[in-house]
């Protein structure tokens, strides 16, 4: 009884944190032969971005998807750009990036 209570609030704490985050898409180019994800903040207001996720591909066949992320906990402010390196490296191709703030 006591784990299935643990497991609950483990589940509820993780999922109350994700949905405290707002999604931010960069664009993503090639740095020093790793994926780099790079946003200007245009929103008006000061962002304090958590992590940056990066959605690649293994380029071979079904289920190649890989997600990435790089804890960040920083503030772009308005106006400001922000760039943030994975460690993935070219042998996967990134299509998307996202920088996930707290609201």
């Amino acid at each position: 009884m006591k784990s299935l209570l643990t497991v609950a609030l483990l589940v509820a704490s993780a999922n109350s944190f994700a949905w405290g985050l707002e999604s931010y898409y960069g664009k993503t180019s090639m740095v020093n032969g790793r994926h780099a994800c790079t946003l200007t903040n245009k929103s008006g207001k000061d962002l304090d971005i958590k992590r940056v996720e990066f959605v690649l591909d293994r380029r071979t066949g079904e289920n190649s998807e890989v997600i990435v992320t790089k804890t960040v906990n920083s503030v772009i402010y308005a106006g400001e750009t922000m760039t943030v390196v994975s460690d993935a490296g070219h042998e996967l191709s990134a299509y998307v990036c996202k920088f996930l703030a707290r609201r």
